[in-house]
């Protein structure tokens, strides 16, 4: 990983994590996810660090992890550990942190950086921001299930089998992100969130978001994703017509014209015209 990928900046209390990795979306790698992990490690034993901030540079906060890394061979005990200790690892630091965390989610925030987002305990998005997890769409596995615990099962479902995109406003009618804000007011509305949280009592919000958290791991939340996390890696190796063809695309034409195809694959079929009545 360039060093240059992740980058991190405090000013008055607030430690700001900046995903820098522009020219590719700032696409996720296993060594970004540590980075970003040991960062918020040592901001929770920092006195000087009051709240910390998830962005990304350029025109997306990120649009997932790297698909070329994403699609390559590995084994499933290589992916189950690669899940545990590197992703999903960053995303309970991220929930366990002492800190309040705030994502601030503009562009693109899509599959693994959607999951990056979820555990944060604020989620600002720009309206046009597109959010989503489309990995049932090349059998991939949803490595950070917090959705279900968030929504109702109903839609659920709809985001997670389906795996569309969809804009801020949505989700903040399904309750995925904290607000939906227009975005020419998207910066000055991430800075007043971190200028209120950096202000507050510490210890008073330290308790009172672990009472939060707490409430869903004792429901069994902690277990169940944590559980889940051998199937996902197993999801990958379900092989098909359309995984195949979805990873041939990314080794052989790139991830933007991977996706492009994926898009494509899944318009809907016309719809067969009724025969005629005599």
């Amino acid at each position: 990983m360039s060093a240059e990928w992740v980058q991190a900046e405090q000013s008055e209390g607030v430690l700001t994590i900046w995903l820098n990795r522009p020219e590719k979306l700032n696409a996720l790698s296993f060594p970004m996810y540590d980075e970003i992990g040991r960062l918020v490690e040592k901001a929770a034993k920092d006195d000087g660090c009051r709240v910390i901030v998830l962005r990304g540079r350029g025109r997306a906060f990120s649009a997932g992890f790297d698909l070329a890394e994403q699609v390559a061979d590995e084994d499933a005990e290589s992916r189950i550990d690669s899940l545990r200790s590197g992703s999903n690892r960053t995303r309970w630091t991220i929930w366990n942190s002492p800190k309040p965390v705030v994502a601030a989610v503009h562009g693109y925030c899509l599959a693994g950086a959607f999951e990056l987002s979820l555990p944060a305990d604020f989620t600002i998005a720009a309206e046009s921001c597109q959010l989503g997890l489309p990995e049932v769409q090349f059998g991939a596995g949803i490595a950070f299930l917090m959705v279900p615990w968030m929504v109702n099962h109903k839609q659920a479902k709809e985001v997670l089998l389906l795996g569309d995109r969809f804009d801020a406003t949505e989700a903040f009618r399904l309750g995925l992100v904290s607000e939906a804000v227009p975005d020419e007011r998207f910066d000055e509305r991430v800075y007043e969130v971190a200028d209120r949280l950096r202000k507050l009592p510490s210890g008073a919000l330290r308790a009172h978001k672990q009472g939060i958290n707490r409430a869903y791991e004792t429901a069994g939340m902690l277990a169940h994703m944590d559980g889940w996390v051998d199937t996902a890696a197993h999801v990958s190796t379900f092989e098909d017509e359309v995984t195949r063809e979805f990873k041939r695309q990314v080794e052989e034409n790139g991830a933007k014209k991977a996706a492009a195809w994926r898009t494509a694959y899944y318009q809907p079929t016309p719809r067969p015209a009724e025969p005629s009545q005599p």
